[in-house]
């Protein structure tokens, strides 16, 4: 591990077991590029960057760790050094990587149109799929979380009312997605 310039921001340079690695040069990129990174972060260009992997043709090309404030459930854990061992609370991160992957799926035909409705890809959901307001809201609607359904994290995640810790208890989590109030048009807003 090493610290930056500034005397801020640890930053580890992980060694990676499990990959095939290869220089960033030879990956077709800069190769200076951990080492821009890194500056980028030093001059806070990469405000609250904690982790970076850049993967290409199955190879590892680059793998940086910094440390930076973080929260669990809207709870500071102040600043934190990361690693590939350090659990982090990914949240909306989630949502770009599932977007990618229903991209590359789509493209190779694996998983039905954005404009499907999203109801019809649970079956066992007959019952919602029969309600025409349901059936408006699509996979693109879900992807870009614009569903228009009601949907509450400004509680605190200690309240039974904030949508994440009310789904979680929920005996069915999906029935609870799927099942919430329409709220707004969908495609309108998130």
């Amino acid at each position: 591990m090493s610290t930056s310039a500034n005397g801020s921001a640890p930053m580890q340079i992980a060694q990676a077991d499990d990959w095939q690695t290869t220089s960033p040069a030879d990956a077709g990129f800069a190769p200076d590029l951990g080492d821009r990174l890194d500056a980028a972060v030093r001059r806070g260009n990469l405000a609250n960057l904690h982790a970076a992997l850049v993967v290409r043709r199955g190879k590892l090309v680059l793998e940086r760790y910094y440390a930076g404030r973080d929260e669990r459930r809207g709870e500071p854990l102040g600043v934190v050094t990361f690693g590939p061992e350090v659990k982090h609370d990914l949240r909306s991160i989630s949502k770009s990587v599932v977007g990618l992957l229903y991209g590359i799926a789509l493209a190779e035909g694996r998983v039905p149109a954005l404009d499907q409705p999203i109801v019809d890809q649970f079956p066992a959901y007959a019952d919602l799929a029969r309600d025409p307001q349901r059936r408006r809201l699509t996979i693109a609607h879900v992807l870009s979380m614009t569903l228009g359904t009601e949907w509450d994290e400004t509680l605190p995640y200690t309240s039974p009312r904030n949508s994440e810790i009310a789904m979680e208890m929920a005996p069915d989590m999906l029935r609870f997605v799927l099942d919430r109030p329409i709220v707004a048009e969908p495609g309108s807003r998130s």
